[in-house]
């Protein structure tokens, strides 16, 4: 659980799933937007908090379904 908001926190959050959203690296998406929903509540952003939470299940999909997903980013 998140103690208190913590801005750079949130933002190095951010860039870590990036890095595993650009990796393909659903599983770790997961976990990582679990803390990063709870971080963009405790800062009062419900907006940002509920993009991260369509983000969270998105990847919990992938995982669940890997072909799936792979045939939905081939560019």
């Amino acid at each position: 659980m998140v103690d208190m908001p913590d801005e750079s926190a949130i933002e190095q959050l951010i860039a870590v799933v990036n890095v595993e959203l650009g990796a393909g690296n659903w599983s770790a998406v997961a976990k990582l937007t679990v803390e990063l929903y709870q971080r963009a509540l405790a800062a009062g952003d419900q907006q940002f908090a509920e993009l991260v939470q369509d983000l969270h299940w998105i990847a919990n999909d992938a995982v669940a379904h890997p072909l799936d997903a792979a045939a939905m980013v081939q560019p």
